[in-house]
């Protein structure tokens, strides 16, 4: 606690876009070698999703226009879930996704939502804030699954590896029950993809590229089960996230560390 208090009073000083506009050099990959897969016959459904549109016996709509590409879906050591899939693109939460000019799969609210100061809660600004989506909507059957099977809940902490690239995240969001690799605007930015087209004079985003395209794959999704934090404000969520990320992973490395070169 004493080494959190510090690194967050040292980072209040720093402006939050100052404070997170570098990701962290990542390392050269995460090794999954040593994790075990949580369950083969859950990640093969992404799978029969992105080959026929079905998805535990129901039939949905997306998967084969942007396949999840889920490669890999497993357990590490340290206690961490890991994922290799696509990286598709939300929007959520940020002021264009509240304005009238949002796309139809766009909503203003979050699945994680922030206390306002005023008795009252806002979305997590996918324009801002580095974020992943984990599944959970769908029927009864279905619903929740991925969460039941890995313990991970929206306002839980992680990373994502791509390209030589890692940056920290948390999860701010829900999606369907077929879809697993999703991030927000802001993080496809941390990995080098500009994806707003035009802001307004005020910076904030009013036109976003179009058509919208995901990571095709190899992207690792690394998170921490059990990390969500209740403290979380829309003026500490930045600065808060990489030095929560940088301290459960070395709490993480101190437990069985699963980095090739980290």
């Amino acid at each position: 606690m004493v080494l959190r208090t510090l690194l967050l009073s040292l980072l209040a000083i720093v402006p939050p876009a100052t404070a997170y506009a570098a990701p962290a050099p990542a390392p050269a990959t995460v090794d999954l070698s040593a994790g075990r897969s949580l369950d083969e016959t859950y990640r093969h459904e992404f799978g029969l999703c992105d080959a026929k549109d079905r998805f535990r016996g129901h039939r949905v709509h997306g998967c084969r226009n942007d396949p999840n590409a889920v490669t890999a879906l497993r357990r590490l050591p340290d206690g961490t879930i890991a994922y290799v899939s696509k990286l598709a693109v939300d929007l959520d939460g940020s002021p264009f996704a509240c304005s009238p000019e949002h796309g139809s799969m766009d909503q203003c609210p979050t699945a994680l939502m922030l206390p306002d100061g005023r008795g009252g809660e806002v979305p997590v600004d996918a324009d801002r804030i580095p974020y992943v989506v984990i599944p959970w909507e769908g029927p009864s059957d279905v619903e929740g699954q991925f969460t039941a099977l890995t313990g991970v809940k929206a306002g839980d902490f992680g990373y994502v590896v791509h390209d030589g690239v890692t940056v920290p995240v948390i999860v701010a969001d829900t999606g369907p029950f077929e879809k697993l690799g999703e991030g927000s605007i802001a993080l496809h930015r941390a990995l080098g993809r500009e994806l707003c087209a035009r802001r307004d004079k005020a910076g904030v985003c009013v036109r976003v590229v179009d058509p919208m395209e995901s990571i095709q794959g190899d992207v690792v999704t690394v998170l921490f089960p059990g990390s969500a934090r209740d403290d979380l404000t829309p003026a500490t969520i930045a600065r808060t996230i990489p030095v929560e990320v940088a301290l459960l992973r070395a709490q993480a490395a101190r437990r069985g560390p699963h980095h090739a070169n980290g």
